[in-house]
Protein backbone atom coordinates (compact mmCIF):
# COMPACT_ATOMS: atom_id res chain seq x y z
CA UNK A 1 0.00 0.00 0.00
CA UNK A 2 2.56 2.32 0.92
CA UNK A 3 4.56 1.46 -2.63
CA UNK A 4 1.30 2.10 -4.52
CA UNK A 5 0.79 5.98 -2.76
CA UNK A 6 4.83 6.21 -3.71
CA UNK A 7 4.25 5.84 -7.04
CA UNK A 8 1.28 8.46 -7.47
CA UNK A 9 3.56 10.97 -5.89
CA UNK A 10 4.37 12.50 -8.67
CA UNK A 11 1.30 12.23 -10.51
CA UNK A 12 -0.55 14.18 -7.39
CA UNK A 13 2.74 17.04 -7.96
CA UNK A 14 1.52 17.81 -11.24
CA UNK A 15 -1.76 18.38 -10.66
CA UNK A 16 -1.21 20.28 -8.11
CA UNK A 17 1.13 22.37 -9.61
CA UNK A 18 -1.50 22.90 -12.65
CA UNK A 19 -4.30 23.89 -9.79
CA UNK A 20 -1.90 26.53 -8.67
CA UNK A 21 -1.42 27.97 -12.18
CA UNK A 22 -4.77 27.86 -12.99
CA UNK A 23 -5.36 29.60 -9.85
CA UNK A 24 -2.64 32.10 -10.74
CA UNK A 25 -4.00 32.72 -13.92
CA UNK A 26 -7.45 33.29 -12.37
CA UNK A 27 -6.25 36.05 -9.99
CA UNK A 28 -4.26 37.87 -12.78
CA UNK A 29 -6.89 37.99 -15.07
CA UNK A 30 -9.06 39.25 -12.19
CA UNK A 31 -6.74 41.77 -11.26
CA UNK A 32 -6.64 43.13 -15.13
CA UNK A 33 -10.45 43.12 -14.83
CA UNK A 34 -10.58 45.27 -12.22
CA UNK A 35 -7.49 47.46 -13.34
CA UNK A 36 -9.32 48.29 -16.60
CA UNK A 37 -12.83 48.60 -14.67
CA UNK A 38 -11.46 51.54 -12.44
CA UNK A 39 -9.67 53.28 -15.76
CA UNK A 40 -12.71 53.66 -17.43
CA UNK A 41 -14.45 54.52 -14.37
CA UNK A 42 -12.04 57.61 -14.27
CA UNK A 43 -12.75 58.37 -17.32
CA UNK A 44 -16.44 58.24 -17.17
CA UNK A 45 -16.22 60.65 -14.33
CA UNK A 46 -13.65 63.36 -16.17
CA UNK A 47 -16.12 63.13 -19.15
CA UNK A 48 -18.92 64.21 -16.81
CA UNK A 49 -17.10 66.79 -15.01
CA UNK A 50 -15.87 67.98 -18.24
CA UNK A 51 -18.35 67.40 -20.77
CA UNK A 52 -17.56 67.52 -24.74
CA UNK A 53 -20.74 70.34 -25.59
CA UNK A 54 -20.46 68.99 -29.34
CA UNK A 55 -21.07 65.88 -28.27
CA UNK A 56 -23.53 66.90 -25.27
CA UNK A 57 -25.11 69.79 -28.28
CA UNK A 58 -25.35 66.56 -30.85
CA UNK A 59 -27.41 64.92 -28.30
CA UNK A 60 -29.70 67.21 -27.36
CA UNK A 61 -30.66 68.07 -31.28
CA UNK A 62 -31.13 64.69 -31.46
CA UNK A 63 -33.76 64.42 -28.70
CA UNK A 64 -35.63 67.32 -30.18
CA UNK A 65 -34.15 70.79 -28.60
CA UNK A 66 -31.38 72.86 -30.15
CA UNK A 67 -28.94 75.65 -28.54
CA UNK A 68 -30.34 79.31 -28.88
CA UNK A 69 -28.73 82.78 -27.44
CA UNK A 70 -31.23 84.61 -24.97
CA UNK A 71 -30.37 87.45 -22.72
CA UNK A 72 -29.98 86.36 -18.76
CA UNK A 73 -32.02 89.22 -17.74
CA UNK A 74 -34.19 91.81 -19.57
CA UNK A 75 -32.18 94.28 -21.52
CA UNK A 76 -33.19 97.52 -22.69
CA UNK A 77 -33.25 98.82 -26.25
CA UNK A 78 -29.26 100.48 -26.96
CA UNK A 79 -28.17 97.76 -25.07
CA UNK A 80 -24.56 95.98 -25.84
CA UNK A 81 -24.48 92.72 -25.94
CA UNK A 82 -21.62 90.42 -24.17
CA UNK A 83 -20.77 87.07 -22.26
CA UNK A 84 -22.11 88.48 -19.14
CA UNK A 85 -25.78 89.26 -19.80
CA UNK A 86 -26.30 86.48 -22.66
CA UNK A 87 -26.77 82.74 -21.98
CA UNK A 88 -27.20 79.35 -24.25
CA UNK A 89 -31.01 78.08 -23.95
CA UNK A 90 -32.15 74.64 -24.97
CA UNK A 91 -34.78 75.63 -27.02
CA UNK A 92 -37.60 73.23 -28.62
CA UNK A 93 -36.51 72.15 -32.33
CA UNK A 94 -40.36 72.44 -33.76
CA UNK A 95 -40.68 76.26 -31.38
CA UNK A 96 -37.19 77.81 -33.02
CA UNK A 97 -38.12 81.41 -33.92
CA UNK A 98 -37.22 82.45 -37.73
CA UNK A 99 -33.52 83.80 -37.48
CA UNK A 100 -32.53 82.87 -34.03
CA UNK A 101 -29.06 83.58 -32.98
CA UNK A 102 -27.61 80.17 -32.92
CA UNK A 103 -24.23 80.95 -31.19
CA UNK A 104 -22.47 83.40 -28.87
CA UNK A 105 -19.82 84.86 -31.63
CA UNK A 106 -23.25 86.33 -33.85
CA UNK A 107 -24.57 88.20 -30.63
CA UNK A 108 -21.51 89.65 -28.73
CA UNK A 109 -20.76 93.02 -30.06
CA UNK A 110 -24.29 93.73 -31.28
CA UNK A 111 -26.61 96.07 -29.69
CA UNK A 112 -30.54 95.71 -28.74
CA UNK A 113 -32.34 97.50 -31.44
CA UNK A 114 -35.40 97.04 -28.63
CA UNK A 115 -36.14 95.59 -25.34
CA UNK A 116 -35.17 92.10 -24.58
CA UNK A 117 -36.85 89.53 -22.47
CA UNK A 118 -34.55 87.57 -19.92
CA UNK A 119 -34.32 83.83 -21.40
CA UNK A 120 -35.84 84.55 -24.79
CA UNK A 121 -34.30 83.80 -28.06
CA UNK A 122 -32.84 86.75 -30.01
CA UNK A 123 -33.39 86.70 -33.27
CA UNK A 124 -31.17 88.86 -36.14
CA UNK A 125 -33.80 91.55 -36.56
CA UNK A 126 -33.58 92.55 -32.88
CA UNK A 127 -30.44 93.84 -32.89
CA UNK A 128 -28.10 95.62 -34.37
CA UNK A 129 -24.36 96.51 -35.10
CA UNK A 130 -24.48 100.04 -34.01
CA UNK A 131 -26.38 101.54 -30.86
CA UNK A 132 -30.60 102.38 -32.58
CA UNK A 133 -31.52 106.03 -32.63
CA UNK A 134 -34.11 107.42 -30.18
CA UNK A 135 -37.38 109.18 -31.21
CA UNK A 136 -39.83 111.37 -29.54
CA UNK A 137 -41.53 108.04 -28.16
CA UNK A 138 -38.68 106.37 -26.26
CA UNK A 139 -37.99 109.78 -24.42
CA UNK A 140 -41.80 109.84 -22.87
CA UNK A 141 -42.51 107.99 -19.34
CA UNK A 142 -45.00 105.57 -19.21
CA UNK A 143 -48.51 107.25 -19.04
CA UNK A 144 -47.63 110.26 -20.90
CA UNK A 145 -48.01 112.01 -24.29
CA UNK A 146 -46.41 114.66 -26.26
CA UNK A 147 -47.72 117.61 -27.59
CA UNK A 148 -46.51 120.36 -29.65
CA UNK A 149 -47.05 124.02 -29.25
CA UNK A 150 -46.57 127.15 -31.53
CA UNK A 151 -44.16 129.28 -29.83
CA UNK A 152 -42.43 132.98 -31.01
CA UNK A 153 -39.42 134.86 -28.67
CA UNK A 154 -42.25 135.93 -26.06
CA UNK A 155 -43.96 132.36 -25.60
CA UNK A 156 -40.70 130.29 -26.01
CA UNK A 157 -38.80 132.88 -23.63
CA UNK A 158 -36.45 133.53 -26.18
CA UNK A 159 -35.10 130.30 -27.37
CA UNK A 160 -34.40 129.49 -23.71
CA UNK A 161 -37.10 126.40 -23.52
CA UNK A 162 -34.59 123.96 -25.31
CA UNK A 163 -34.87 120.00 -25.20
CA UNK A 164 -34.77 118.89 -21.36
CA UNK A 165 -35.72 122.39 -19.84
CA UNK A 166 -38.92 122.32 -16.93
CA UNK A 167 -41.92 125.18 -17.87
CA UNK A 168 -45.18 125.53 -16.56
CA UNK A 169 -48.22 126.29 -19.55
CA UNK A 170 -49.86 129.44 -19.03
CA UNK A 171 -52.92 130.47 -20.47
CA UNK A 172 -54.45 133.95 -20.90
CA UNK A 173 -57.71 134.21 -22.28
CA UNK A 174 -61.01 136.59 -21.25
CA UNK A 175 -63.93 135.28 -18.80
CA UNK A 176 -67.28 134.85 -20.65
CA UNK A 177 -69.51 136.22 -17.55
CA UNK A 178 -66.85 138.87 -16.01
CA UNK A 179 -65.47 139.66 -19.37
CA UNK A 180 -62.36 140.21 -17.38
CA UNK A 181 -58.39 138.97 -18.87
CA UNK A 182 -57.24 136.36 -16.34
CA UNK A 183 -54.24 134.09 -16.30
CA UNK A 184 -54.03 130.77 -15.16
CA UNK A 185 -51.80 127.69 -14.27
CA UNK A 186 -53.09 125.25 -17.53
CA UNK A 187 -49.94 122.79 -16.78
CA UNK A 188 -47.03 122.44 -13.93
CA UNK A 189 -43.67 121.15 -14.82
CA UNK A 190 -43.85 120.37 -18.12
CA UNK A 191 -40.61 118.97 -19.33
CA UNK A 192 -39.35 120.01 -23.28
CA UNK A 193 -38.36 117.15 -25.39
CA UNK A 194 -37.79 119.07 -28.69
CA UNK A 195 -37.67 122.52 -29.49
CA UNK A 196 -38.28 123.45 -33.50
CA UNK A 197 -37.39 119.44 -34.01
CA UNK A 198 -34.43 119.25 -32.34
CA UNK A 199 -33.98 116.97 -29.12
CA UNK A 200 -30.32 117.77 -28.34
CA UNK A 201 -30.11 118.82 -24.47
CA UNK A 202 -28.11 121.73 -24.11
CA UNK A 203 -25.06 121.08 -22.13
CA UNK A 204 -25.07 122.10 -18.76
CA UNK A 205 -23.22 125.55 -17.88
CA UNK A 206 -23.30 126.60 -21.48
CA UNK A 207 -24.95 129.55 -21.24
CA UNK A 208 -26.44 129.91 -24.68
CA UNK A 209 -29.97 129.84 -26.19
CA UNK A 210 -30.62 128.02 -29.33
CA UNK A 211 -32.37 130.13 -32.47
CA UNK A 212 -35.62 130.98 -31.69
CA UNK A 213 -37.71 128.26 -33.18
CA UNK A 214 -41.52 128.20 -34.39
CA UNK A 215 -42.52 125.12 -32.07
CA UNK A 216 -42.02 123.30 -28.82
CA UNK A 217 -43.01 119.60 -27.95
CA UNK A 218 -43.68 118.94 -24.62
CA UNK A 219 -44.48 115.76 -22.67
CA UNK A 220 -47.23 115.84 -20.10
CA UNK A 221 -49.49 113.51 -18.38
CA UNK A 222 -52.38 112.70 -20.39
CA UNK A 223 -55.12 114.42 -18.89
CA UNK A 224 -52.40 117.71 -19.01
CA UNK A 225 -52.26 116.94 -22.82
CA UNK A 226 -56.14 117.10 -23.39
CA UNK A 227 -55.58 120.64 -20.93
CA UNK A 228 -53.16 122.13 -23.45
CA UNK A 229 -55.08 121.17 -26.43
CA UNK A 230 -57.92 122.66 -24.92
CA UNK A 231 -56.16 125.96 -23.67
CA UNK A 232 -55.10 126.22 -27.44
CA UNK A 233 -58.72 127.22 -28.50
CA UNK A 234 -59.56 129.01 -25.31
CA UNK A 235 -56.64 131.85 -25.76
CA UNK A 236 -52.93 132.57 -25.69
CA UNK A 237 -50.40 130.35 -24.49
CA UNK A 238 -47.24 131.36 -22.78
CA UNK A 239 -44.03 129.11 -21.10
CA UNK A 240 -42.55 130.24 -18.08
CA UNK A 241 -38.93 128.44 -17.78
CA UNK A 242 -37.94 126.69 -14.38
CA UNK A 243 -34.57 126.02 -12.52
CA UNK A 244 -34.39 122.11 -13.23
CA UNK A 245 -33.59 122.03 -9.22
CA UNK A 246 -36.91 124.15 -8.22
CA UNK A 247 -39.88 121.18 -9.02
CA UNK A 248 -42.22 121.62 -6.29
CA UNK A 249 -45.88 122.57 -7.10
CA UNK A 250 -47.17 125.99 -6.53
CA UNK A 251 -50.54 125.27 -7.11
CA UNK A 252 -53.30 125.95 -9.24
CA UNK A 253 -52.77 129.82 -9.24
CA UNK A 254 -54.85 132.41 -11.36
CA UNK A 255 -54.33 135.99 -11.60
CA UNK A 256 -57.37 138.46 -13.09
CA UNK A 257 -56.63 142.13 -14.37
CA UNK A 258 -58.52 143.49 -11.63
CA UNK A 259 -56.24 142.27 -8.94
CA UNK A 260 -53.40 144.67 -9.29
CA UNK A 261 -51.89 145.52 -6.10
CA UNK A 262 -52.71 148.45 -4.14
CA UNK A 263 -56.00 149.10 -6.57
CA UNK A 264 -59.68 148.05 -4.11
CA UNK A 265 -63.12 149.03 -4.64
CA UNK A 266 -64.45 151.80 -2.84
CA UNK A 267 -66.84 151.03 -0.12
CA UNK A 268 -70.49 151.59 -1.46
CA UNK A 269 -72.41 154.21 1.01
CA UNK A 270 -75.43 153.14 3.50
CA UNK A 271 -77.87 154.59 0.65
CA UNK A 272 -76.33 151.37 -1.79
CA UNK A 273 -79.09 149.64 -3.35
CA UNK A 274 -78.30 146.21 -3.90
CA UNK A 275 -80.70 143.79 -5.91
CA UNK A 276 -79.97 140.46 -7.71
CA UNK A 277 -76.16 141.34 -7.98
CA UNK A 278 -76.90 145.07 -8.94
CA UNK A 279 -75.96 147.90 -7.05
CA UNK A 280 -76.33 151.63 -7.45
CA UNK A 281 -75.54 154.47 -5.54
CA UNK A 282 -74.99 158.27 -5.58
CA UNK A 283 -71.32 159.26 -4.08
CA UNK A 284 -70.52 162.75 -2.05
CA UNK A 285 -69.55 164.33 -5.15
CA UNK A 286 -72.93 163.82 -6.99
CA UNK A 287 -71.74 160.94 -9.22
CA UNK A 288 -74.03 158.12 -9.67
CA UNK A 289 -71.72 154.72 -9.02
CA UNK A 290 -73.19 151.12 -10.65
CA UNK A 291 -71.39 147.91 -9.87
CA UNK A 292 -72.38 144.31 -10.45
CA UNK A 293 -71.60 141.26 -8.32
CA UNK A 294 -69.05 139.06 -9.79
CA UNK A 295 -68.05 135.69 -9.49
CA UNK A 296 -65.06 136.13 -7.48
CA UNK A 297 -67.66 137.52 -4.69
CA UNK A 298 -66.51 140.93 -5.07
CA UNK A 299 -67.99 144.57 -6.48
CA UNK A 300 -66.91 145.27 -9.63
CA UNK A 301 -67.91 149.07 -11.13
CA UNK A 302 -68.21 150.05 -14.92
CA UNK A 303 -64.83 151.29 -15.10
CA UNK A 304 -63.37 148.02 -14.41
CA UNK A 305 -62.53 149.21 -9.99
Amino acid sequence: MNGKGLSQTPALIRRKQRAVFVFGSTVLFALVILVALLVYNDNVVQAKENPDTSVVDKAEEAFGTVVLIAPISKLQKGTKLNTTNLREVHWPRDQVPEGAVRSLSEAIGMYSANTLNPNQPIVSNIISPTPPTYGIGDLLPPGHRAVTIEVDAITGVEGWATSGAHVDVYLTHRDVESGVYKTRVAVEDAVVLSYGGETKKMSQGAGERTKIQSTVTLAVAFGDSLKIQTAKAVGKITLALRNSNDLASQGSNEFAATEWEGRTVKKASKDTLVSKGYAKYTDLSGNERQFILGNDEKWWGNSGQ
